[in-house]
């Protein structure tokens, strides 16, 4: 199938849109002025952005307490009952479901 230069240019002024540079006039883009975005940070975030900087700026891992566990469970004593488990669970939930 063969499509003309012709059929193109009614096809566009159909939907509106014509090539022919005569038609249209270049418009002068350096006339308008540009809008700006802008940012406002509330005080609230501002502070969890600093609390999540420390985060990222303290130790992930606490060798004291990863070094008692591990003694714990090599000599055989560590042991956590059901209800000790639940409850940390449900806080931890608590907890992410507020933050």
């Amino acid at each position: 199938m063969i499509i003309s230069n012709n059929q193109i240019q009614r096809l566009l002024k159909t939907y509106g849109k014509d090539l022919n540079p005569s038609v249209n006039p270049v418009k002068d883009i350096k006339s308008k002025s540009v809008a700006r975005d802008e940012l406002a940070i509330s005080g609230e975030s501002k502070i969890k952005q600093r609390a999540f900087q420390a985060a990222r700026q303290s130790e992930d891992i606490r060798q004291d307490k990863v070094n008692a566990l591990a003694e714990e469970i090599s000599a055989g004593t560590y042991i956590r009952s059901d209800d000790e488990v639940a409850e940390k669970m449900i806080a931890l939930a608590i907890v992410d479901k507020l933050v």
